[in-house]
């Protein structure tokens, strides 16, 4: 093949991300590098495929990207990214486009056009509502421990928790417990003791 009838060629990301399980659950990654392995332009020639460790944006998996036929690249084309190729829909979609000629050649399917990406993407920052949610779950769950810890200890002075509450009931119920309670306590233990000074004398 000469260099001026080279195809499109796709470079595929398969790395710690893209074509995993757990990054991608319910995918048939294995069917989908397959598929992109056997496609073919309107030449009849088979599409170069080959596969990538990691390129760089692990958040859009899984990645591909459609380089240039030579054509193309001669009427301006350059390599196309994709992310978050996960259906099997998007995979016919490349097929057609790669078929009708691809980048430089073909416009993108209106269908792949929302997963357009580039090299330079940018991971969306979370939402701060999140961020202050995650605060306040960690504020509730300090302020729960805390509790706990305080209930640990009233059950283990003596009669337990259950018994503290009761004697400060009791407390509350004949006027035995209180700053009220005991200030009174205290002015009738010295007028006592007053009393019996006097009658000494």
């Amino acid at each position: 093949m000469t260099p001026t009838a080279q195809p499109c060629r796709l470079v595929v990301c398969r790395g710690c991300c893209c074509g995993t399980k757990k990054k991608r659950p319910g995918v048939d990654h294995k069917g989908q590098l397959r598929r992109l392995g056997g496609l073919t332009d309107h030449e009849g020639r088979d599409v170069p495929m080959r596969t990538s460790t990691c390129l760089g944006i692990c958040f859009k998996a899984n990645v591909v990207v459609v380089q240039p036929s030579s054509r193309g690249r001669a009427a301006g084309g350059r390599p196309v990214w994709f992310g978050d190729v996960t259906e099997d829909r998007l995979v016919d979609r490349l097929d057609d486009w790669i078929f009708a000629g691809g980048p430089g050649i073909a416009p993108v399917p209106e269908e792949l056009e929302p997963h357009l990406t580039s090299k330079d993407a940018k991971k969306p920052k979370k939402a701060k509502g999140k961020k202050k949610d995650k605060k306040d779950k960690k504020a509730r769950k300090k302020a729960a421990k805390a509790a706990a810890a305080k209930r640990e200890r009233a059950g283990a002075a003596p009669g337990g928790a259950d018994a503290a509450a009761g004697r400060r009931s009791e407390e509350k119920k004949d006027g035995s417990g209180g700053k009220k309670a005991r200030k009174k306590a205290r002015k009738a233990a010295e007028k006592a003791r007053k009393k019996e000074r006097a009658g000494a004398g």
